[in-house]
């Protein structure tokens, strides 16, 4: 751990000495039982899966290092956290604002909430509760918090969130769509909520059950398309057509409900059912599958993101097997299939 605390200040990531303190305090390995080799390597490290290909990670030590410093936290402060991270960030904070200080955690996933109170059952002044309903604010939370910070994305935090932050009090949340976010500091001035842009990211969801393997909504995906059609226009020479059937299908696909959800994956070997045949998802992906099929391997490319590990040590590069070109690193970090890992691109 101090080797890597070293190799994140000589990247410039910035570590005060009760943030050092605290991260020498709390062993990782108390929250996770896979190898903990990717986390000193500077990567996320998985906390659990599920049999239905859900996944949380507990973030990269870059990450926790920059939301722990945006928190700026104080003795005796009361944190609420909206989402667990194995309960790894929710120790790290507790450490922070000491046993004056509070720190509630709120989950949508009960098995998630269950690990959690397993690993911080030693923490009196950790709280662990079930999130039932985002929208809806549970009981037992004070009326007034100083600091927030959520871990998964979100379009926008829940409304009752904002208000319960305290003049001068704050959130930090990763906001936007599925595919990436920009980082903003929400601030109670006053009554008044004025944002600071704390960089882009990309965060996986606050529930592990959205982690799960399946197909986007019809306005994910058209996300998802108008962000590339953006980039195609910037910097590729596309003819004028392509990029009107872009917009055309994104408009297209916003004119499905927001709540019609996708078509169901179907496994290998099975035939697809009715119901997904008839998806009018699929319905309008098939009718633009022409044209649409010479765009997809540009896409996959657009929406390769790789993410970066200012804390790994100088000899962490891949390891290629001659024959097959074939990247070894992987098997090394602890590579899952999941939606997102949590990183700074």
């Amino acid at each position: 751990m101090l080797a890597l605390i070293e190799r994140l200040r000589n990247a410039s990531v910035d570590i005060d000495e009760r943030l050092e303190a605290a991260m020498m305090e709390v062993d990782v390995r108390n929250f996770s039982d896979l190898d903990p080799t990717p986390f000193f390597h500077d990567r996320p490290l998985v906390f659990l899966e599920t049999p239905t290909g859900g996944v949380k990670t507990i973030s990269a030590p870059h990450m926790i290092a920059s939301l722990l410093l945006n928190l700026e936290l104080e003795t005796g402060q009361t944190v609420l956290l909206l989402g667990s991270k194995g309960g790894y960030m929710g120790a790290i904070i507790a450490e922070l604002v000491g046993p004056e200080g509070e720190v509630i955690i709120l989950d949508p996933s009960s098995e998630v909430v269950e690990y959690a109170l397993e690993r911080l059952h030693s923490y009196s002044n950790v709280r662990v509760l079930k999130l039932d309903d985002i929208a809806i604010a549970p009981t037992g939370i004070p009326g007034q918090l100083s600091r927030v910070l959520i871990t998964g994305s979100l379009r926008q935090p829940p409304e009752w969130l904002t208000n319960s932050l305290e003049d001068g009090g704050f959130l930090i949340a990763p906001l936007g769509n599925p595919m990436h976010q920009t980082l903003i500091k929400r601030e109670n001035q006053g009554g008044e909520m004025l944002d600071t842009d704390l960089g882009n990211v990309v965060f996986g969801p606050v529930d592990i059950a959205e982690s799960e393997p399946s197909l986007p909504g019809p306005h994910e995906l058209a996300d998802m398309l108008e962000e590339a059609g953006l980039v195609i226009r910037d910097n590729f020479a596309l003819e004028h057509l392509h990029i009107s059937r872009l917009d055309n299908l994104v408009a297209n696909l916003r004119q499905l409900p927001e709540d019609l959800k996708p078509p169901k994956i179907t496994p290998p070997g099975e035939d697809d059912d009715k119901e997904s045949r008839d998806h009018p998802l699929l319905k309008i992906l098939e009718d633009e599958g022409e044209w649409l099929s010479g765009l997809w391997p540009l896409m996959a490319m657009l929406f390769d993101v790789r993410m970066t590990h200012p804390g790994a040590p100088d000899d962490d590069e891949p390891q290629v097997e001659e024959d097959t070109g074939r990247d070894f690193r992987g098997d090394f970090r602890g590579d899952f299939s999941g939606e997102h890992e949590d990183f700074i691109p």
